[in-house]
């Protein structure tokens, strides 16, 4: 039962351009870039289609709802709802009124499943495993831990809880001629070159996968100053970059790239203190990292010491900021069919039974 003051805006919405609710979702602490329209017109370009619902108050202003993306794939229509949905106040109602929402949306647009991933330090993916047909995401992998800094208290302070020995490395990186500058369009195709090279390194698939898909980020984003690419340079050669989005309050650490070369002049460190050095200098009051194991974030949660082969992660360099690890919500799986949910649940088992089956082996 909806309170007297809220109705269900049950419109569809799928403009490539939503200022009313961007300007919401910048207004509300649990508000992600993800989430925003301008995600939407990147990912247009790769066949993803946007549909938003949203909570409307009598008087028109939103209390909450989501951007869902979807995207036609060989198991039929999958839609994805990252970073929502987004309510002012996550109250029972709201909660049941949102969750209804999302199923009426699957169903309109002929989906075969939704995956949600709650907001960060939200509280919806109990709620949603509450209800029938909501079911906990066995199979799509998606990053369930980052890291955040507060930036709030200034850059002197920031500094005091960086590793003493970043701290140094940051200084001999400009002792030793790294300099980091702002680029622009024209330098995404060596970006996309310096992220290739560390995936070629770390034995996986950059992601996305084409410079193009880079360049439909930076021409939907740009336009607000709301994309930044830091590159790092040695003798004006880039060896090191990182792509970073601010909305809101937060500036998130998108991608990075690095050529292997010049590891005694610290590109890596240079170009994040200067990341963060700028979020800091335009009051942004957090930056994310964006994804860090969580095996790593449970075990500094829990006081406990990192493992080696924690301590050579690529995330281990970014612990060396003073960020805090947080835990993500867990994402969740609708399917809205009986035989869907079936065969889910099977491949689900058949992984778990594989997985463990290996596990024995070694």
């Amino acid at each position: 039962m909806l309170r007297a003051n809220v109705v269900a805006d049950l419109r569809l919405s799928s403009e490539l351009a939503d200022t009313q609710w961007d300007a919401f979702l910048r207004s509300s602490t649990r508000g992600h870039i993800q989430q925003s329209s301008g995600w939407a017109r990147a990912k247009a370009s790769g066949g993803w289609e946007p549909v938003r619902r949203g909570i409307l108050a009598k008087d028109g202003a939103l209390r909450g709802g989501f951007q869902l993306l979807i995207r036609s794939t060989a198991l039929g229509r999958i839609g994805y709802v990252y970073k929502g949905p987004v309510l002012v106040d996550e109250n029972e109602e709201d909660v049941a009124t949102v969750a209804t929402m999302l199923e009426k949306a699957t169903e309109e647009c002929r989906l075969r499943a939704l995956v949600v991933q709650p907001p960060d330090e939200s509280r919806l993916d109990q709620a949603l495993l509450n209800r029938r047909r909501f079911l906990p995401n066995q199979i799509i992998k998606t990053i369930s831990a980052t890291l955040v800094i507060d930036l709030s208290e200034g850059l002197d302070v920031v500094q005091r809880r960086m590793r003493r020995s970043t701290r140094a490395e940051v200084r001999q990186a400009t002792e030793r001629g790294m300099r980091v500058r702002l680029g622009d369009r024209r330098d995404i195709p060596a970006f996309f070159a310096l992220m290739k090279a560390t995936c070629e390194r770390q034995n996986t698939k950059p992601a996305p996968g084409r410079s193009q898909d880079i360049e439909a980020m930076w021409d939907a984003f740009s336009p607000d100053g709301a994309v930044q690419l830091f590159i790092a340079e040695s003798n004006e050669k880039a060896v090191a970059g990182l792509m970073c989005f601010s909305f809101g309050k937060r500036v998130v650490a998108w991608k990075r790239g690095w050529s292997g070369e010049c590891a005694e002049r610290n590109p890596n460190q240079l170009t994040t203190f200067q990341a963060v050095r700028w979020a800091i200098e335009r009051e942004f009051q957090f930056f994310d990292f964006d994804a860090v194991d969580r095996g790593i974030a449970q075990a500094i949660l829990a006081g406990g010491r990192l493992t080696e082969a924690q301590r050579k992660s690529r995330h281990f360099i970014n612990l060396a900021f003073g960020a805090r690890p947080v835990l993500l919500p867990a994402s969740i799986l609708y399917i809205p069919t009986l035989w869907g949910r079936t065969a889910y649940r099977a491949m689900a088992m058949l992984r778990h039974s594989v997985g463990a089956s290996q596990t024995r082996a070694r």
